[in-house]
């Protein structure tokens, strides 16, 4: 959590480059961090959220249920068959045997913090040299919705599913959260030539 006052950001992760880290992360034995961006890509839920998981909540379910945290609405994502051989190889490389265990322990045997997660991800910016300027948990949840609206055929409609999944009372805020109109604003630039 930000000082009262100070202004913080969270920017998205291109997804070929999301991709790249969470392979990148496994190829280094990073497997914890490995399967958090990979959660957060692949999921969107919020931090808060992730960091309640077991790995049996991935493993063992077709669908992830889960009632958010933050709203105290009820969730169902849907997992791939891809992201869960991911959990699962992970878990393996981790010499795990315990699925009911948090995905996300500390060295202590505790589930890592927040604070902890932005420190990580910080770290991981420098280490993989990541394209996004402020790469933060939120980051995991935008690289989710961005990737999901550049995809998208029909984008408006995408916005109007975004901002259901993601919780925002009006297209609006989800349209700004994903940084489209300041994306549509210095596209107005680039017509302009010499």
């Amino acid at each position: 959590m930000a000082l009262k006052g100070q202004y913080t950001t969270a920017d998205y992760l291109p997804w070929n480059e999301a991709m790249m880290l969470v392979k990148k992360l496994f190829r280094d034995g990073r497997y914890r961090d490995s399967i958090l961006v990979a959660t957060g890509f692949m999921t969107g839920l919020r931090i808060s959220d992730i960091l309640r998981l077991t790995f049996a909540d991935i493993l063992n379910n077709e669908i992830l249920t889960i009632n958010e945290k933050k709203t105290g609405k009820r969730r169902e994502i849907p997992l791939s068959a891809d992201y869960k051989k991911h959990i699962e190889d992970c878990f393996k490389a981790m010499g795990l045997s315990d699925t009911s265990k948090p995905m996300f322990l500390s060295y202590q045997g505790s589930v890592i913090t927040i604070q902890m997660v932005n420190k990580t991800l910080h770290g991981l910016k420098d280490r993989y040299n990541l394209s996004v300027e402020h790469f933060t948990s939120h980051s995991l949840r935008k690289t989710f919705a961005r990737r999901i609206y550049d995809t998208a055929k029909d984008r408006e409609y995408a916005l109007i599913k975004l901002s259901s999944v993601l919780g925002h009372s009006n297209v609006s805020i989800t349209r700004r959260y994903l940084g489209i109109k300041r994306e549509e604003i210095l596209d107005c630039y680039a017509a302009l030539d010499w």
